[in-house]
């Protein structure tokens, strides 16, 4: 019998999990390669006016609420773009003053379950006439903007795609005032040039219309949120949301959606690890009480196993405090 170790969110979790399993077959015996990953191809994409939907995403006062985490916590989530009113002082780089046309400030709240505010991330884009960036500033919780960003390259956007690109690189630090130095009001951003960073933009797949997408870095961290908006062919927006989050190594951290209007498309891996792999579980957030585990459906990561849409568990369970938790099981 082999020994398993199931890998849980929550301790309360962690108790609620079996333990045990079958051997049998060639496990163990050294005989048999491990099976190669079987990578689907990726979803077709469909080209959209990528310079018009970043102008309209900046350029409008937008507020995206009730989007959902899919990690089990019942959390929400809500993004806010909206313009900073009044003349806007001048961004400073170690001396060289620029004078934004347009502040843009997007907002990202995130609650748990009861609606309290647990992270609050925000970015301060200063934009020229053409909505080029001349320089971004980064906060987070209530503790105001203390990193900022310095613009070395940007880039226009194309009128007709489905790729991905660079839309403006530069340099982050932390060492960004808001305010007067020698009697001058400005935004004073003095980096050293050690933490190279990019904000990304990308066409990602969904139904009825595809996403576009831009990818802010986070403050002092390689850690990136992705904001997505479905939009048509001409780069209009309808009021929906796709927001993914990334820990520092690459790998997907939470997401925070509505799929009332426009759904997400992913291509998941499907090879099922017999060592390694996820099921789902039918729980209480509150006090991590487990109402049924289905471990008969094995999912080949942590994202098939939240996304799924073969168990309709809502149909056994009906409450407003219950959720979808994916466990992670691994046999040594």
């Amino acid at each position: 019998m082999k020994k398993q170790t199931i890998l849980c969110a929550l301790v309360s979790l962690l108790a609620a999990c079996g333990g045990g399993g079958g051997g049998g077959g060639n496990g163990g015996n050294g005989s048999s390669p491990d099976p190669k990953p079987v990578v689907p191809p990726a979803p077709v994409l469909a080209s959209i006016n990528a310079a018009d939907a970043l102008k309209k995403f900046l350029g409008s006062d937008l507020t995206m609420t009730n989007l959902e985490s899919n990690d089990g916590y019942l959390g929400m989530a809500t993004l806010i773009v909206s313009q900073e009113f009044g003349q806007p002082a001048p961004f400073v780089t170690n001396g060289v003053s620029q004078q934004a046309a347009s502040v843009k400030v997007i907002s990202l709240l995130r609650s748990n379950a009861s609606g309290k505010l647990l992270y609050r991330n925000t970015w301060k884009l200063h934009l020229d006439a053409n909505m080029q960036p001349i320089g971004m500033a980064l906060g987070y919780a209530d503790a105001g903007y203390k990193a900022c960003m310095s613009v070395t390259s940007s880039n226009t956007l194309p009128t007709l795609s489905n790729a991905s690109g660079t839309y403006f690189s530069g340099v982050q630090t932390s060492a960004y005032v808001e305010g007067f130095k020698a009697g001058k009001y400005a935004n004073y951003c003095d980096p050293s040039a050690t933490t190279l960073t990019n904000v990304e933009w990308s066409v990602a797949a969904g139904a009825p219309n595809p996403y576009f997408c831009l990818s802010m870095p986070g403050s002092m961290s390689t850690a990136k949120t992705r904001m997505c908006i479905p939009v048509d062919a001409a780069g209009t927006q309808n009021n929906s949301a796709w927001i993914r989050l990334y820990n520092p190594d690459g790998s997907v951290a939470i997401d925070y959606k509505n799929t009332a209007l426009n759904k997400p498309i992913e291509q998941l891996g499907t090879a099922v690890d017999a060592n390694n792999y996820w099921y789902g579980a039918v729980w209480r957030p509150l006090d991590g009480y487990v109402y049924q585990r289905y471990q008969d459906s094995k999912f080949a990561s942590e994202q098939a196993c939240r996304d799924q849409t073969t168990i309709n568990w809502k149909a056994t369970w009906d409450a407003t405090n219950i959720a979808w938790m994916c466990v992670n099981v691994k046999s040594t």
